[in-house]
């Protein structure tokens, strides 16, 4: 069924973009997270944004890795 539904490339397209929507989505919660709970200052901060962004970067990886897969024929 994997197979079946990521071998259109337009539905691809539709979900890699819903992806990576979601990976932003995701960021910035994760950093505003920190800022809520206080715990973001000017010191720490700017670490908090980039492990928060990596953290998306490593979601969206895994989820892209699926359909692309597909769509290059390494599943079959």
């Amino acid at each position: 069924m994997m197979v079946i539904g990521f071998s259109n490339p337009m539905g691809n397209a539709f979900y890699l973009v819903g992806v990576g929507l979601l990976a932003l989505h995701l960021s910035h919660g994760a950093s505003s997270m920190f800022q809520s709970l206080g715990w973001k200052n000017g010191r720490v901060g700017p670490w908090i944004d980039r492990l928060a962004l990596a953290g998306s970067i490593i979601c969206f990886a895994g989820y892209a890795s699926i359909p692309l897969s597909v769509l290059t024929g390494l599943v079959k």
